[in-house]
């Protein structure tokens, strides 16, 4: 068994005789060139680990099989895109070697590596494959979880007449958060439901198709709570401006014959009769007062308020 890392191409390597792994990161054009050469890689596939943004995919080479998948990004806060949200790890894998490829450091090589390798667990490649896809997986399920929560607490707020508390954009940071982490998980059960293995590896496999469907059970109730829960904090906020608006109209329908009358009133015209009144004044203000006591009536009775 041989462990060596070359710090200047930042690539580490494992051997045991059989199976070679070796892992690159942040590789440059130049890397992936010789590489390329070096085990018959189909360069424009090789280019593809470059790309930041890939989706999740699998593809039959002539010597290799390539994979593409995502792992979550735990420091990512209300993210807004895919490569946000998650780092790419490229995989090229063929009976006698796995080549993997990412931008940033990936601890789930290491812990591969110390868990299963160095213990002899596991020493085919299709056996190291499915481990990084258990891994990558399982990387989503703290982050399904922490969605779940927040849907729960805003819930919670709104139902319990707090919903002030919160805000149009934390809901659509919180419905892209779902949809994104949705989209990903159901790229990659397609990829993981089209690798094969060992005989001996068919039961990790099974428990990474499992959770697979744990985590989509997971992600399908959290995108419909959050989908209603958006129109309930809509609808809610539209029956509290609906309310607004009737307290508006009320109140101007009670003031709105007195200023009536004090605009007639108001127009001084020598031959207007009531301006010699003697009880002119405390007349016209009892006429205002019966006229706001009956429109307070007649909203009672046709349960305005």
């Amino acid at each position: 068994m041989d462990i060596g890392m070359n710090t200047k191409l930042n690539i580490s390597s494992w051997s045991n005789g059989i199976t070679e792994w070796i892992d690159i990161t942040d590789p440059g054009p130049d890397e992936l060139k010789e590489f390329s050469g070096k085990y018959g890689l189909d360069y424009y596939a090789l280019a593809d680990c470059l790309e930041p943004a890939h989706l999740p995919k699998k593809e039959t080479l002539e010597n290799f099989t390539f994979l593409i998948l995502r792992v979550y990004n735990d420091g990512a806060v209300n993210p807004s895109s895919i490569r946000q949200m998650s780092n790419k790890i490229a995989i090229f894998y063929n009976d006698r070697v796995v080549l993997t490829v990412h931008r940033v450091h990936a601890s789930i090589v290491g812990e591969i590596r110390d868990k299963f390798l160095e213990t002899k667990q596991i020493t085919e490649p299709s056996e190291i494959v499915t481990r990084i896809m258990y891994y990558a997986v399982k990387s989503y399920e703290t982050g399904t979880e922490q969605l779940s929560d927040r849907i729960d607490r805003m819930e919670k707020l709104v139902f319990t007449g707090r919903q002030s508390r919160i805000t149009l954009e934390q809901l659509y940071y919180l419905k892209n958060h779902c949809r994104l982490t949705r989209r990903i998980i159901s790229l990659t059960r397609e990829v993981i439901h089209q690798h094969v293995t060992t005989p001996a590896d068919s039961a990790a496999l099974q428990d990474v198709k499992d959770l697979l469907v744990k985590l989509m059970l997971s992600l399908d109730e959290t995108h419909d709570d959050a989908s209603n829960l958006s129109t309930i904090y809509l609808s809610i906020m539209s029956v509290k401006t609906n309310d607004v608006m009737k307290l508006l109209t009320i109140v101007s329908v009670f003031f709105l014959p007195p200023t009536f009358i004090v605009g007639i009133y108001g127009m001084n015209f020598t031959s207007m009769p009531e301006l010699n009144w003697e009880y002119g004044y405390p007349t016209v203000l009892a006429v205002m007062l019966v006229i706001s006591v009956f429109i307070f009536i007649w909203f009672k009775r046709k349960k305005v308020f």
